[in-house]
């Protein structure tokens, strides 16, 4: 029976915050984990654009054969996509990220140097980076990449936020004319958030004395 490939949310703007944002509902009690197993990274990868078709079945037979060696790709992968993820957190409210946090990223990035290399596509010549053989670096050199250029630039990281959903805390860019995105999705927070405020005004119960019943 073939398996059911999970889907993620492309919302972010960035590779970086798609790729924090593989934990669904983060402020709530039991966030839902999207990277529950190494198949669950490499089908993130391959629909990230990461991965081709070949080398996504060629890292799976690795990980089947060796399977300590993809439950360490995995570990790595989420213990940076966390700190990853509190770093942009902090960012989106004005404050430094952590020493800590930056050491992870850090440490990752030292670890997929890029690689430049010219080729022609179209008649035209075009620069492309690529990580080194390592599956660590084919797996997560992009992210850490997305995640340097975004962190370095002042311009672009006033533009980050969280959505405003109770629950939900995923980050993207707010790329809107007068920066005021505040939703993930407007058929998807914003549309519950608009659902609870007319249910408030309808039975005139205010969101203090939900919280206390």
């Amino acid at each position: 029976m073939q398996m059911v490939e999970p889907t993620f949310g492309w919302i972010g703007g960035a590779l970086c915050l798609d790729f924090t944002n593989t934990v669904s509902n983060h402020r709530a009690i039991r966030p839902g984990e999207k990277l529950g197993s190494f198949e669950d990274l490499i089908a993130w990868c391959r629909q990230a654009g990461i991965l081709d078709e070949s080398t996504s079945i060629e890292l799976l037979r690795q990980g089947t054969m060796v399977p300590a060696q993809g439950e360490r790709l995995l570990h790595v992968a989420v213990h940076f996509r966390d700190a990853l993820y509190r770093a942009f957190c902090d960012v989106s409210e004005d404050r430094q990220p952590s020493k800590s946090d930056l050491d992870v990223i850090n440490s990752l990035l030292a670890r997929t140097p890029i690689t430049l290399q010219l080729s022609v596509e179209r008649e035209r010549l075009v620069c492309l980076r690529t990580g080194c053989a390592l599956d660590e670096a084919r797996l997560l050199g992009p992210i850490a990449w997305s995640a340097a250029e975004l962190l370095g630039s002042s311009e672009s990281l006033t533009k980050v936020r969280q959505c405003a959903g109770e629950e939900c805390g995923w980050v993207f860019l707010d790329l809107t004319k007068n920066h005021s995105r505040r939703w993930c999705d407007m058929n998807d927070c914003g549309s519950k958030a608009k659902a609870k405020r007319y249910y408030r005004k309808k039975t005139g119960r205010s969101e203090e004395t939900e919280t206390r019943s």
